[in-house]
């Protein structure tokens, strides 16, 4: 059987021409060689030897980003390589973005033309909010108390969503920044309980000065699990 028909999958068509598609997984019921075979996807030189569970994770996100380049009208979509510092490199005319966890893998990709960047997470739920975890999420307890409240959720999944939207704001920045910052750098402000924006609160750089601000698009894919994404539009 192959690959597409042993994985669940599903696309969502969002604004600015760009594609999301989002697939279901059992690792133990999957192996490496049957992307290849079925899919032509192979796996890079730092994980032919990673454990399973790595591998498959990785090549079910790349399932997805050849789904959205299926979608954008790529008839033999190219293979996309990770850098040295593991992040996807994107041919020029696309941006994208790719997350998952143990059991869900997705990707945004879309027109270089109309985007400016992308970011998207997956998170499963923060089992406690202890203070070591907000305080290794870099959170204050204004930002997750005042989240918690607009939102109408947990502080379990307030503390997973302030941190999924800090990682996908950093998958975003990071291809003009290209270096790392710290998740203090960024907050997470609720206006309701119908939209999020994540703001800078201090200075990255020339481009990503402080008080500039994105809108965070969020879901809840399952009970467990939050998913993020912040995708900025070219003026």
């Amino acid at each position: 059987m192959s690959i597409r028909k042993q994985v669940p999958m599903s696309v969502n068509k969002l604004p600015h021409g760009a594609f999301q598609w989002t697939l279901s997984f059992n690792p133990e019921q999957l192996q490496a060689d049957q992307f290849l075979s079925d899919e032509g996807l192979d796996l890079p030189a730092n994980l032919r030897y990673a454990i399973k569970k790595r591998q498959i994770e990785f090549l079910c996100g790349r399932l997805c980003v050849k789904s959205c380049m299926e979608s954008l009208g790529y008839a033999n979509p190219p293979l996309i390589p990770a850098g040295e510092d593991r992040a996807p490199i994107w041919p020029v005319e696309l941006v994208g973005s790719i997350s998952h966890t143990d059991r869900l893998a997705t990707a945004v990709v879309g027109p270089a033309s109309q985007i400016e960047s992308v970011g998207i997470d997956i998170e499963r739920v923060i089992a406690e909010a202890t203070p070591q975890m907000i305080k290794h999420i870099c959170c204050d307890l204004e930002e997750l108390d005042e989240l918690q409240d607009q939102q109408k959720i947990s502080r379990e999944e307030a503390l997973t969503l302030i941190f999924s939207g800090k990682e996908s704001l950093y998958k975003a920045v990071f291809p003009q920044l290209r270096r790392f910052y710290g998740f203090q750098a960024a907050r997470v402000k609720a206006f309701g309980s119908n939209r999020l924006r994540i703001m800078l609160v201090t200075d990255l750089s020339d481009a990503f000065e402080e008080g500039t601000s994105w809108d965070l698009h969020s879901r809840m894919p399952s009970a467990d699990l939050i998913e993020t994404m912040v995708l900025k539009p070219k003026e």
